[in-house]
């Protein structure tokens, strides 16, 4: 279970910084998004295997696809939380971002049962 978690920690923190800083530091025009996209490519490809690698073992554990996929979602937005709130500088609501997580907390446990 911990390989598990840690493929989807490292891989869905990587897609979230990147999503974070190309809204922070990136203009918003086709070749600037281009170049960056094709600069951030090989990390893309990294957390992509390491997604991969949890869904597959996931799978494997748990028997049900739809938990597995709630289960990352979660991780992914609470790094977009994080990297929103800290890297970004987001005026985010922390009280409504975890009442979102804890309902998504929500539909796993309902998804396993």
């Amino acid at each position: 279970m911990l390989g598990i978690l840690a493929c989807f920690v490292f891989g869905s923190a990587i897609i979230a910084l990147g999503v974070s800083w190309q809204v922070k530091h990136i203009s918003n025009d086709w070749w600037a998004l281009a170049k960056y996209n094709l600069t951030i490519s090989p990390l893309l490809f990294l957390a992509n295997i390491l997604l991969s690698m949890g869904f597959g073992l996931g799978h494997s554990v748990i028997k049900n696809v739809p938990a597995v996929v709630a289960l990352q979602t979660i991780i992914y937005y609470a790094f977009l939380i994080l990297f929103s709130y800290f890297l970004v500088g987001d005026k985010i609501s922390l009280v409504k971002a975890a009442a979102g997580v804890t309902l998504l907390a929500a539909g796993i446990w309902v998804l396993k049962s």
